[in-house]
């Protein structure tokens, strides 16, 4: 039957030749994507350099990137580090990143995140002007002076100075298109001024205008109508603010302390709130507050100190009313970074370095650290290191050099770092060696081969020997007679050994003398060693201990059972052998062994040595000397504080502590009634400290034995060893202690009441104590209150101040049984409160006073509301730049008679001190006790008032004309 064929399209079974086709197009694509991925990469961070304009700087960043504009162009680019800064360039930062702008001149500007700036350097002007545009930048100007601009506010930097610029975004409801800049002097002089044009009139407005600020001063600028002392009611800078003024927001601070000692970081800051106003300073080790925070109340504070470890420490300082997200607030970070000072290693203090004819080269080494940029090396024969013969800047730790002459020198290092200025580098104290020119060296010291030189299987014989400083070629001669006659090796070497290849065909066995010689650089014998012998074997010799090894501890108690072992193929008469001298001179065992050990020795105590001697043919091998150290056994333990009698106390467990044992890993502890046989009541055969926790409130009371025994575990290098036990008798009784009644533990007492009603300390027992003591003390302070022998069971507590105290009662029965307090009690006194804020009537809040009112008074009366438990008032004028002009306390009775029923007055008459402008009141209610101490202070309460008295006209005089005569 005649069947139709399939002509159906199988998608499951594609040929190969879609399958290369798909594969094609798929590599194409991704080529394709690949390269247009590249060419986008390199548009974007794409780096351009001028060649028609003067370099005036160069910039680098850390953390991301920053971005540069040419003056003349549109295209932001992206410079790498260290790139050139030409006039008019546009720098701009991203957030989180950092930038570092370098000039000739030693002028340093450090950019914040999120901060744009324009460089402008004249070349007929030595002066560089910068126009920030928004963010942070400091100024740092070791050269020159600099100018700084922002919106129409112009500050002049003076050389030797650095200022703190941040430009703060204004609020939308003043008035002012521009910003607020917040300028802080951390050092030296600038001259802030208004400008109207641009840089070029800096200058004669800033003669115009210009306000002098001084190293500590902060200020508020506003950016448009900038005029000194005056700002919209609106402006930022007429709110409360904290700015710091040092250290900078991104200063790298050098820790140059030894390794493990933390850098002192000093804070210094301003302040326009309130001294009353509670600021907080915090540190953090990450960027949002979370971890390793550390919180400091600093009110009424200016500065701080605080000690860090090497790393970044971002910190933040805040008014506590508004927080520190407010613009009122001001942060930044510091970074700490290690920089010990360096560590001579090489030449050592007081080596010596001879030499010939020509002078040696000294190789200089040192310790240094990772942020050290690079070292000033000096060298001089002046101790004082004046005029130093020579000066190199090194930046690797180690450099080799030729002096320029013999005798002593002294040298020293000075680490250069890129965070510090000249006047701060500080060199290391200076260390001495000597150059010395000889006649005659000594002979070489030759150091291998030993006695016997293995030549089997074709193995090499290395001769070496120690290096001589002056030598430039090295001479090994082989020969059969001592004296060295008809060499029959003759090799040169330029390094101190030399490497005979397949020695048995040049040495065949045999004895053989060897010397080496040393030449200087013409070829002339400078030193020689003496001829040493040798023989050559072509068959391996075996001989060497096994156990013991070298240094080896061994215990008295186990030596009999110890076996010394070795191995060997050498056939002869063997011979064990021990002395007291490595030497073997002193002979102390010399006794004929078979097989390859021996054992069931006794040996004394002390250190010995041990080998093996085997006689083969006519020529005698040992192994090397082993030291061994036969050692008693370990010092009996003592036990610490365990007297006749051991009294249990109920819930507490009872300790036994004995003293260390040296070399002891472990303990074990057994407690038993008398006699031999007992069985042990506890034991604990594994205790690695030296004292043990028993609960034995189980145990009937009665007499036992405490057994306490040291044990080393055996090592690579020591067998085990162990100690005599320490025994000791005691008797176990319970006890019942005493109890605290009053205060009860944790109360918590009333910072009044425990200063004028002190209360009393309460405590019995069930049985009257025969010798008794109360102890009262303060928690962190030295001493005690309270301390009492045999008491009453009702002691009177004295006047105490705020804390937390602890008290205790020590007594002992009659037969000698110790039933003290378990725990100690503790109490708590709080705090005293401040007294309540008084209410003032009298002047009304920013009352005015004219000059009608002087007319007729001459005082003000000052009117509060009398507090029952005050005994003074004080009172204090300050005038608006916060400046106190008057203090007073007077006496609450005193008070209290000037005013009415109810109410307190004070009159004030000292007028003089007052002018026109605003001053402020502030009163408070004080309790004080008889002897005048302040016990009690009271809440503030500040009352404004104006003295509005005409201002006085400017007096003016003619002109005098031209003056005649004399």
């Amino acid at each position: 039957m005649k069947t139709k064929k399939s002509t159906k399209y199988n998608p499951d079974s594609p040929s190969a030749v879609s399958i290369l086709q798909d594969i094609a197009v798929v590599v194409f694509s991704l080529a394709a994507v690949a390269f247009t991925a590249r060419l986008f990469y390199r548009d974007v961070n794409k780096t351009l350099e001028r060649s028609d304009k003067v370099q005036i700087a160069t910039v680098s960043y850390k953390y991301k990137s920053v971005q540069r504009k040419f003056l003349d162009r549109s295209v932001w680019d992206r410079p790498v580090q260290y790139s050139p800064v030409y006039n008019g360039d546009i720098i701009r930062t991203a957030p989180l990143s950092e930038a570092t702008i370098n000039f000739p001149d030693q002028n340093v500007i450090s950019v914040g995140a999120n901060t744009m700036i324009q460089i402008f350097k004249q070349a007929q002007k030595d002066e560089t002007a910068i126009q920030v545009d928004e963010g942070r930048i400091s100024v740092q100007t070791a050269g020159a002076a600099m100018a700084v601009r922002s919106d129409n506010a112009s500050v002049n930097v003076e050389k030797d100075s650095v200022l703190h610029m941040q430009k703060l975004e204004a609020d939308r409801e003043a008035d002012s298109s521009g910003g607020v800049l917040r300028l802080s002097v951390e050092k030296g002089r600038a001259a802030l001024s208004k400008t109207d044009g641009g840089f070029a009139e800096a200058d004669s407005a800033a003669q115009a205008q210009g306000e002098i600020l001084t190293e500590g001063t902060v200020v508020n600028a506003g950016g448009f109508g900038y005029e000194p002392g005056r700002a919209d009611a609106a402006g930022t800078e007429n709110r409360p603010f904290v700015s710091v003024i040092s250290p900078a927001p991104e200063m790298k601070i050098l820790n140059k302390n030894a390794a493990g000692k933390a850098a002192a970081v000093p804070f210094k800051w301003y302040s326009s709130f309130d001294d009353g106003s509670e600021l907080i300073f915090e540190t953090s080790r990450s960027r949002d507050f979370t971890q390793n925070v550390r919180r400091v109340s600093v009110t009424g504070l200016k500065e701080l100190t605080l000690d860090e470890q090497p790393g970044t420490v971002y910190w933040r300082l805040y008014a506590a009313e508004k927080g520190p997200e407010d613009a009122s607030s001001d942060s930044g970070k510091f970074t700490v970074l290690a920089a010990p000072p360096p560590v001579i290693l090489e030449p050592a203090s007081d080596r010596r370095y001879v030499y010939k004819e020509a002078l040696p080269a000294v190789r200089f080494l040192w310790k240094g650290n990772e942020v050290c940029s690079s070292y000033v090396l000096e060298a001089s024969s002046d101790p004082d290191m004046k005029n130093p013969a020579v000066t190199k800047q090194v930046n690797g730790e180690s450099v080799s050099f030729v002096l320029p002459r013999d005798g002593t020198w002294y040298w020293r290092l000075t680490p250069i770092y890129a965070a510090e200025d000249e006047t701060s580098r500080k060199p290391t104290p200076a260390s001495v060696f000597y150059i010395e020119k000889q006649k005659t060296f000594a002979p070489i010291e030759q150091l291998a081969p030993g006695k016997i030189a293995d030549t089997a299987e074709g193995k090499s014989v290395t001769f070496s020997w120690k290096s001589v400083s002056e030598v430039k070629k090295y001479l090994v001669r082989v020969a059969k007679t001592e004296a060295m006659n008809n060499p029959v090796l003759e090799r040169s070497s330029d390094i101190n050994y030399y490497e005979l290849k397949n020695a048995a065909k040049a040495l065949p066995n045999g004895t053989y003398y060897w010397t080496v010689e040393g030449l200087d650089k013409n070829g002339e014998r400078l030193t020689a060693s003496a001829a040493s012998s040798f023989k050559t074997r072509d068959s391996e010799v075996i001989l060497r201990s096994l156990f013991p090894p070298d240094n080896y501890v061994l215990a008295d108690t186990l030596c009999l059972d110890t076996r010394f072992t070795w191995k060997t193929n050498l056939q002869g008469e063997q011979r064990f052998q021990v002395s007291a001298t490595p030497d073997f001179s002193s002979p102390l065992l010399d006794i004929k062994a078979q097989g390859s050990g021996i054992d069931g020795l006794m040996l004394e105590r002390g250190d010995c040595y041990w080998r093996v001697a085997i006689k083969s043919e006519d020529e005698t091998f040992h192994t090397p000397a082993k030291k061994l150290n036969v050692a008693p056994a370990l010092p009996r333990p003592e036990l610490i504080g365990i007297g006749d009698s051991v009294v249990v106390r109920p819930d507490a467990k009872t300790t036994f502590a004995w003293t260390a044992v040296p070399l002891a890993d472990y303990y074990q502890v057994k407690i038993t009634e008398p006699g031999l046989d007992s069985q042990p009541l506890y034991e604990n055969l594994y205790i690695t400290g030296t004292e043990v926790k028993m609960a034995l409130q189980s145990i009937r009371e009665g007499r036992y034995v405490i057994h306490v025994q040291a044990f080393a575990a055996a090592t690579v290098t020591s067998s085990r060893r162990h100690s005599f036990a320490a025994d000791k008798t005691f008797d176990l009784k319970h006890l019942r202690p005493v109890e605290l009644v009053s205060p009860v533990r944790g109360a918590r007492i009333s910072g009044v009441d425990a200063a004028l009603k002190p209360g009393t300390l309460e405590w019995n027992s069930v049985e009257k104590p025969v010798k008794s003591r109360l102890v009262l003390e303060k928690v962190g302070k030295a001493g005690s209150i309270i301390s009492v022998s045999n008491p009453d069971y009702t002691v009177d507590l004295p006047p105490l101040e705020a804390g937390t105290y602890r008290w205790r009662v020590s007594a002992a029965t009659e037969d000698g049984l110790d039933i003290s307090s378990v725990r100690d009690g503790t109490f708590t006194v709080l705090p005293i409160p401040p007294l309540e804020k008084l209410a003032v009537s009298s002047p009304e809040e920013n009352e005015t006073f004219s000059v009608n009112f002087f007319k007729t008074n001459r005082s003000i009366v000052f009117r509060w509301k009398k507090n029952a438990d005050a005994t003074h008032y004080s009172i204090k004028l300050y005038n608006a730049k916060n400046q106190k002009i008057f203090e007073r306390e007077i006496e609450a009775n005193e008070a209290s008679a000037a005013g009415t029923a109810g109410e307190c007055a004070f009159t004030f008459t000292e007028l003089a001190k007052l002018s026109r402008g605003t001053f402020s009141a502030d009163i408070r209610a004080q309790r004080r006790l008889k002897n005048g101490l302040l016990f009690q202070d009271g809440n503030a309460s500040v009352r404004h008032f104006v003295i509005d008295l005409p201002q006085t006209k400017k007096v003016e005089t003619d002109d005098t004309g031209v003056l005649y005569g004399r």
